[in-house]
């Protein structure tokens, strides 16, 4: 299994700079993979310029028969990519993304092994753990060193069993089985879990991921943006914060490491910019307290409409 096994998904909305990063981290680490790029109907001068500036045939845009309808979403253009992919495996990135490093031979043959000893596998989670997450990973994961896998524990209760991680938006995906379970990518993350719980086996985790989120990033919702996204700009900034891509020094030290040691974001990675908090925040909403604070008022306001 090699880069010519894998198609990769990027999908973007109104963040050139983002987009460039992303697209850029593929092409330093992913070579021989098929790269597309599912946008959102984007309006942004800079963004469009960027695609336009791109080769032929990369960039997909909605077709003018969506443009009543949904006009684009995520969920949609996933479903395309998914649609269209003819490669044993599919990526799926955000433009918000990055591959922080490039794989090896051990790498692949991890892929291959969590695909080829589950056939009812059909995700594989190649991201760094959020902090704020690890505590959850631990309790429903354990070590799989054989195989540099975190997998779902054996001794866990009915109540915890019931919430195996089983999709992310963000995943390595087996495409052929996907096809075989017509699988239907839904409205909401939330509704893809539960799919893919009831279709197939949980989700493993790689041991040495190589894909995570750019912190502190221009949050969008529904294509617009709240008064709280709107101050952000203004007080967090619109610098592009990116992720440094891992030294050979770092990644043979996640490589060797013992399992016991989860791998989270911050243990294993920098952000370019030094004034970016840690523990990592990837909205910029959320950058400051009263940000957050005004984002959730927002928020809460218009689930009452």
């Amino acid at each position: 299994m090699t880069f010519d096994d894998l198609d990769i998904a990027i999908f973007s909305y109104n963040r050139a700079a983002y987009l460039q990063n992303c697209v850029m981290s593929v092409q330093r680490h992913c070579p021989g993979a098929r790269l597309t790029i599912f946008d959102d109907a984007s309006t942004d001068p800079d963004t469009l310029a960027y695609l336009a500036s791109l080769p032929e045939g990369m960039v997909v845009q909605p077709g003018s028969q969506d443009a009543a309808g949904r006009h684009g979403g995520l969920y949609y253009n996933m479903q395309r990519a998914l649609d269209r992919a003819d490669r044993t495996l599919l990526l799926t990135l955000q433009d918000d993304t990055q591959v922080v490093r490039s794989l090896d031979q051990s790498d692949w043959d991890t892929i291959l092994s969590a695909f080829e000893t589950d056939p009812q596998r059909a995700f594989l989670s190649v991201l760094f753990i959020k902090s704020v997450r690890e505590t959850r990973y631990k309790r429903l994961l354990r070590p799989v060193p054989e195989q540099s896998l975190y997998d779902l524990r054996n001794d866990l209760s009915p109540q915890n069993h019931a919430k195996r991680m089983a999709y992310f938006d963000i995943s390595l995906m087996h495409v052929d089985r996907l096809h075989a379970a017509h699988w239907q990518m839904q409205n909401s993350e939330a509704a893809n879990v539960e799919q893919a719980r009831r279709l197939f086996a949980p989700m493993p985790t790689m041991a040495h991921p190589f894909v995570f989120f750019c912190p502190e990033v221009p949050f969008f919702r529904n294509r617009g943006q709240s008064l709280a996204a709107k101050l952000a700009l203004r007080v967090v900034g619109r610098d592009v914060k990116t992720l440094k891509d891992m030294t050979p020094t770092q990644i043979k030290a996640m490589k060797t490491r013992d399992m016991s040691t989860y791998p989270v974001a911050e243990t294993f990675l920098e952000a370019d910019n030094p004034k970016v908090r840690k523990p990592f925040v990837y909205k910029d909403v959320k950058a400051r307290w009263w940000l957050s604070a005004l984002h959730k008022i927002e928020q809460a306001l218009k689930g009452r409409r």
